[in-house]
This record gives C-alpha cells, structure tokens and sequence, in this order.
C-alpha cells in the first residue's frame, strides 16, 4: 500500500512565522509531519531529499528569495509537481501574479489570517493527497505496462511490438524475398523421457536465449518456438538483400553453439536446420490469439528442408542455394519425393568460399559438388 502521510515544509527565516503556521496547521491531520528551511537553498535541498507533499514558501528570504526556490524546484522533474504556497507581504496583483506564473498553487499574504491560511493548506492538501493517489496509480499502471511490453517482446517480433503499442492494427501482409530458418533438436521427446521437467525446460531455455541472441545478432527475426522447434526469418523488415546470408551465418552460429556446448555440459544435443527463401505472408491468426505466424508455401518447403536434414547439418532449398553461391560451397543431395511437391533438390551448407574462389573451372577440387 502506498503511505497515507502527508509531509508539509515551511520555508520562512522567521522562527515565530514558521512556529505559528505550524500550530495552525496540525488541527488539520493528526498525521501530518512538518520540516522546515530558513532560505531558499534549503527549501531546493530538503524538496529533493525529502518529496513533501506541500511547501508554504516565504518569499522574502535571505540570499535565495523563495521565488527563485519556486523556480528551481519547477525546474527539476522530481520536485516540479509539489504543490506550493507562496506566503508574502507583498499585495499587489502583479506579485500574486507573477508568483502564481512561477508555479504556486496558491498566494497568501501576510499578516497571515488563520481561517485564510487553513482553507487554502486544506485545499492545497487535498489537492496534495489527489497527486499522490494519481502519481501511484500512474505507477502502477506502468508498472503492468512494463510487465506488458516484456511478455510480448517475448512472444512478438519488436516490430509488431511497436507497432502495437503505437496503436496500430496489424493486418496480414506480405513480405517477398525473405530466408526461412527452422531449427529442431534431434531425438528431443527420447531425451525428454530421461529428464526432469524441470532440468528439460532450462535446458530448452539455454538453448532458445542463445538462439535469439545469435538471430538479433544477424538482424534475424524469431517468429516462434514450438516444442523444440524453432523458426526465424531474415529479411522480414529490413529489407535486406543479404538476407540469405544472414541467415545461413546465423545457421552456422547455431550449430557451432551446440557443438561448444556439448564440450561442457552432460547433455548432448543435436540440430537440424533448414532454409529456404522466398515469399512469405505475415500476421496474426485470429483477432482473439497473440500468435503472430507466417505462412505461404515456402514456409512448408523450410520445415521440410528442417525434416530432411541430417542432424548436425544445415539443409537449404535450390532457390537458397542460388543465392549464396557467392558465399558458400555446397554438398548436392539426392533430389528428395515430397509430397504435393514432387523431387525436390536439396544441399547441405558446406563450408564459407575462399577470397576469389569462384564456380569456374579454376575451383579448389575440395569444394566441388558431392553427392550424397
């Protein structure tokens, strides 16, 4: 729960002002605490330190006026929305004027009536307990925001995420020349069998973090895990014309991940991973369901990319092969019968080309195409 005590500072270098505004104002609220400055520098310091909930101000004090205090505490965000009451002998309009433009809630002058000065603190304490409820609830709504905004960059791409929260409505939409990337651990519900759910799920974890960490590294967007499964796309909202190779790096890093990985830990895994490029539709599935997927035919020619792979390898479509054969050398498959698809040509990812290796004639023996 939020506290319900009210704290007021008096700011005034006279000892029997500040002692009578005082006893004036503890018939108010048994539960009111009072602190006191002597100037303007004091009246900043103790703000700051302390966040009152009301300051009754003089503005004729020594070295620092309490109108130039009034200024500085407008000034700083963390003591900008205390309320002020500028206490002075000065009664001309354009003082209450000027006070009341600086900032201050309210104007009393002095000689101070009594009856005055506990309307306006009780007005102004009111008002107090009204921005301290508002400034809670403030909090925790962002609070829940915050807690919001972390379950979805979770379960979102940042991009939908963004858009979401800037009020957008997500409709399904394409996205042409993009890269596919879909990730499975090899025998997961054999090895599933022999851990605890617990040891299965931090395992899971482990994996998927560094698996999101080495897509944003590669400008890869992580669409969804699913089980062990897990599928990301390059290319998505960037852009990019690298986006076969980003994604075939981060391929790379995956794997070699695992490879580290199963040096240190008893655990031993396997991945498959499968890529292809092409168009893909985007969006949501339902109105009603936060699965934000993609579909199109290429995301099932990805996943039997994944299906067909050995494990350990990286298997990519023709269409994928075409466009990093700049970059990469390739190990031919035979052609693969699937179904609704026919043969499909296959490769495993072999290995980055040497500077100024080409596909000509002049290639290293060593990077030509097998079969396999």
């Amino acid at each position: 729960m939020h506290p319900t005590k009210l704290t007021i500072l008096i700011a005034d270098d006279m000892d029997s002002i500040a002692e009578f505004i005082k006893a004036q104002l503890t018939t108010l609220n048994d539960n009111t605490g009072f602190l006191r400055a002597k100037d303007g520098y004091e009246t900043y310091r103790i703000a700051l330190e302390s966040a009152p909930d009301l300051i009754l101000l003089d503005w004729e004090m020594p070295e620092i006026s309490g109108l130039d205090a009034l200024k500085n505490l407008k000034l700083n965000s963390k003591t900008q929305d205390i309320p002020v009451i500028i206490i002075s002998s000065f009664s001309s309009s354009d003082k209450v004027k000027e006070a009341l433009e600086a900032g201050a809630i309210d104007y009393v002058r002095k000689p101070i009536e009594t009856d005055e000065l506990i309307a306006r603190a009780r007005s102004a304490m009111t008002l107090a307990n009204t921005l301290k409820e508002l400034k809670y609830q403030k909090q925790q709504l962002e609070a829940e925001q915050k807690k919001t905004y972390h379950i979805l960059k979770n379960i979102l791409p940042a991009e939908v995420v963004k858009s979401l929260r800037n009020g957008e409505v997500i409709q399904p939409r394409p996205y042409r020349n993009v890269t596919i990337l879909i990730a499975d651990l090899v025998n997961f519900t054999e090895k599933a069998t022999r851990m605890s759910p617990r040891k299965l799920l931090d395992e899971l974890r482990i994996i998927f973090t560094k698996f999101d960490e080495i897509s944003q590294k590669h400008n890869c967007v992580r669409i969804k895990t699913i089980g062990d499964a897990y599928m990301a796309v390059s290319g998505m909202f960037s852009n990019s014309k690298e986006h076969a190779l980003r994604a075939a790096k981060a391929a790379n890093e995956m794997r070699d991940f695992i490879v580290e990985r199963n040096r240190k830990n008893g655990v031993q895994w396997e991945v498959r991973i499968g890529l292809n490029s092409g168009d893909i539709i985007a969006g949501f599935i339902s109105e009603h369901n936060l699965s934000y997927d993609i579909f199109g035919d290429n995301v099932n020619i990805a996943a039997r990319m994944q299906t067909y792979s050995g494990p350990m390898q990286i298997n990519i479509s023709e269409t994928t092969k075409k466009l990093l054969e700049p970059h990469y050398t390739f190990v031919r498959r035979v052609p693969q019968k699937v179904k609704g698809k026919g043969m499909i040509e296959m490769y495993y990812l072999h290995k980055p080309k040497m500077p100024g290796q080409t596909n000509g004639k002049k290639q290293n023996p060593e990077s030509s195409p097998k079969v396999i």
